[in-house]
């Protein structure tokens, strides 16, 4: 059963730390642990569209307009599935962007979004997710708990192994994408 102790420890095992029991005890690797755990969780997930924090919804038009630019704005999703990152919208052709909480369009409702939400349970993550998230915990643990930037600059190198071996197993779950003749041409303009 994975935890998020569980992948502390993992970190700290890279960092020849001893492992903790609890993020809540006393400890100087736990507290540390439990000030940066969630937002570095968080920013793993945006850094790819993992298939196991994709999220579909469809969206009702904010009561308010933007002022300019644009017809309507939907508010991202914030419950149950807090949306990290917006991938596309579905059925439309319409320009888009992300403005603070809200997503700005001349679409119409509702509006149909592909999205990463934010996962908290760490049972929800593959094996490999969970030891790029310890590989990048350990980076960001190393300099406060060994002094030592080589430390820190040898697990950023093992992050960026791990998250792309965790990157290549995700990608290869499901039907690929195709990519036709005239999106490739649209895209190189």
């Amino acid at each position: 059963m994975a935890s998020t102790v569980g992948i502390v420890n993992a970190a700290l095992i890279k960092l020849g730390e001893a492992t903790i029991t609890s993020l809540s005890e006393g400890a100087k690797p736990a507290r540390l642990a439990h000030a940066v755990f969630d937002e570095l969780r968080d920013s793993v997930i945006q850094a790819h569209p993992w298939n196991f924090a994709l999220a579909r919804a469809e969206l009702a038009a904010d009561a308010a307009s933007p002022v300019w630019g644009y017809a309507n704005a939907y508010p991202l999703p914030t419950s149950p599935d807090y949306c990290l990152r917006v991938l596309r919208l579905e059925d439309t052709e319409a320009e888009w962007k992300v403005e603070g909480r809200r997503i700005l369009t001349d679409a119409g409702a509702p509006l149909r979004v592909l999205y990463l939400r934010r996962v908290t349970d760490p049972n929800e993550f593959p094996a490999l997710f969970r030891e790029a998230l310890a590989a990048r915990l350990a980076a960001e643990l190393a300099e406060p708990l060994k002094q030592s930037s080589s430390m820190g600059e040898a697990m950023r190198l093992l992050y960026e192994r791990k998250l792309a071996e965790a990157r290549t197993a995700d990608a290869q779950e499901g039907t690929p994408d195709v990519l036709t003749a005239e999106e490739w041409l649209l895209a190189r303009l």
